[in-house]
């Protein structure tokens, strides 16, 4: 799931720059289904476009019989931010989110590919010393059928970084999302740390746990310990369910290992591409009424991943 302001001069802009790279961290869950960190604001570029990609390789069901999954996620999303003064934002979001997971014997429905259409306001503040929160709110909808009532999950989050020193930031603040019938809530805290020149480590509960080597100003080597299938628990609605699981809700999920190389250009340019090892997961498929869940978990698998972002 990377964080996220003075304006006046140009060198002024510099300076903001500098300061969100000390707090981007790699993310978990950013940009997927409406949260984001706001790590790529700039006072003179207030667009910004990014899209992230996993492919995991075929994965077996525990139970043989039950076959294997095939999974794909992509995230993408527009953003534009507009400033109030030097200390305050906002940023108008929208996005697209896709998730395949082709599993031919899946015993309680047979839709594989899935569309979201998400959509948020961020509202980003320094104004306390030695403080930058975060205040966010939006929503993903089944892009297919758009009905709120089924499909709908609406989601907050108020984040905040305290600047302890020049090389450390305390986290804290809460996340949380209620649709589907379901409804989860999590704490944010953790830390970030620049421990010398090259090297930082983030540990940012639910958020962020990566490891960070800068070769120079533009290439640097990342390894992350990340999450795939959406937030935790983040529910979804299916079609084409089976007898007695019609519009069955589900999740996915399933954590693993993840190596990048990074590149970035100034503020305006940021491409990464890397691969890693799925642990393996689950997904957790209930009727439509929330009721009778069953856990079908799938076994581990290697998996890459590619990002493109650009701010303009």
């Amino acid at each position: 799931m990377r964080l996220t302001v003075p304006f006046v001069l140009l060198s002024m802009a510099a300076i903001y720059a500098d300061e969100l790279a000390t707090l981007s961290p790699a993310a978990a869950y950013t940009s997927e289904y409406g949260f984001s960190d706001y790590h790529f604001i700039d006072p003179d570029r207030p667009w910004h476009v990014e899209g992230r990609s996993n492919w995991v390789a075929p994965a077996k069901f525990e139970n043989h019989r039950k076959g294997h999954v095939d999974y794909t996620d992509v995230d993408s999303a527009i953003y534009y931010t507009q400033f109030f003064n030097d200390e305050n934002s906002l940023t108008y979001e929208i996005g697209y989110d896709f998730l395949k997971f082709k599993w031919k014997n899946n015993p309680r429905f047979s839709q594989s590919n899935f569309n979201y259409l998400a959509a948020s306001l961020g509202f980003v503040s320094t104004t306390l010393d030695k403080w930058r929160w975060i205040a966010s709110a939006g929503f993903s909808v089944d892009a297919a059928h758009l009905d709120m009532a089924k499909s709908g999950v609406g989601h907050a989050m108020l984040w905040g970084r305290y600047n302890f020193a020049d090389c450390c930031g305390v986290h804290v603040g809460m996340l949380g999302w209620y649709g589907v019938l379901n409804g989860h809530a999590w704490p944010i805290i953790g830390f970030d740390w620049k421990f010398c020149d090259n090297w930082s480590a983030n540990a940012i509960f639910p958020i962020d746990y990566s490891l960070n080597y800068a070769f120079n100003e533009n290439w640097s080597l990342e390894a992350a310990y990340s999450s795939l299938g959406g937030p935790d628990r983040y529910p979804r609605r299916a079609r084409d369910g089976m007898e007695g699981f019609r519009d069955p809700i589900f999740s996915v999920h399933s954590n693993g290992a993840l190596l990048l190389l990074k590149y970035k250009f100034e503020h305006l340019i940021r491409i990464s591409v890397g691969g890693g090892w799925d642990f393996g997961g689950w997904i957790h498929i209930k009727d439509g009424h929330n009721h009778h869940g069953k856990y079908f978990h799938y076994e581990s698998a290697p998996y890459a991943q590619g990002n493109l972002e650009l701010t303009f």
